[in-house]
């Protein structure tokens, strides 16, 4: 099958690793609009006009499923701000997936990007489950992230400016799919078992993918720094056994694709 996922940068990676680690030899699509990083701080206007232009372009690349491997972006999707269903494909939600592994009545700690925040899709959706919720947007992590400070006395800095005060919770969403990569700094900072998206993500294609053995075939899409995010991109993945491509992709306001 033809999966394909979403991201303003290379935190989507964290997502696809899972994915391709467990389902293995299907054919992956990935986009990192770098030239538009960070999306947690952009106009929303601007972030759906690109995610329109992308998943007509998913749609005619015959795409089969499309993964949401950023929350701003599905923040502001389940708004209903882009209608979903003019497009052949299955959507993947990464906040319902996130949802998924909270329980009722538990004290939750949200870690998001500004715009993830702002749009209360994360308090809105765990209204039924009845949490304590904290919400604290970290607009800082994602530039430390693409810039390639993981770790280190300047990611524990930044870390702990925005989580110095907390205690302790049963559960820390980490609403952003860059916020892994700080797992271990913010483990040293707060509390709580850590909940990764990606875990409830690759649980619900079980419903929709096999297992396949041979080596899986990505196409990276970029739209900034090509070389930067292939830099960073075999930082996260690691050595493996995957088939991949790089492309440049550009999305206009007049809605015109360059490669």
């Amino acid at each position: 099958m033809k999966i394909g996922f979403f991201d303003s940068g290379i935190g989507g990676l964290t997502v696809l690793k899972k994915v391709v680690n467990t389902f293995k030899g299907h054919q992956y699509f990935y986009f990192g609009d770098t030239l538009n990083v960070p999306y947690g701080s952009k106009p929303i206007k601007k972030i759906i006009n690109i995610l329109k232009e992308l998943f007509q372009f998913y749609d005619n690349l015959g795409i089969d499923i499309v993964v949401s491997a950023c929350n701003t972006s599905d923040s502001i999707i389940l708004r209903d701000y882009i209608d979903m269903s003019i497009y052949n494909f299955r959507y993947i939600s990464i906040l319902k997936n996130a949802i998924s592994q909270i329980d009722k009545k538990e004290k939750v700690l949200l870690l998001a990007t500004e715009n993830t925040v702002k749009t209360g899709t994360y308090r809105e959706l765990l209204v039924t489950k009845k949490t304590k919720l904290t919400e604290i947007p970290c607009p800082l992590f994602v530039p430390l992230i693409e810039e390639g400070i993981w770790h280190g006395p300047i990611a524990e800095s930044i870390v702990n400016f925005y989580l110095k005060n907390q205690k302790e919770y049963d559960k820390i969403i980490l609403g952003c799919t860059h916020y892994p990569i700080l797992e271990k700094h913010i483990k040293k900072s707060v509390k709580g078992k850590i909940i990764d998206p990606a875990d409830g993500i690759v649980e619900s294609l079980k419903s929709y993918l096999s297992v396949i053995s041979s080596p899986p075939k990505i196409h990276f899409f970029v739209s900034g720094d090509k070389y930067k995010f292939i830099h960073n991109s075999e930082r996260i993945l690691g050595r493996n056994n995957y088939k991949v491509q790089y492309s440049t992709l550009v999305f206009g306001e007049t809605g015109v694709i360059s490669w």
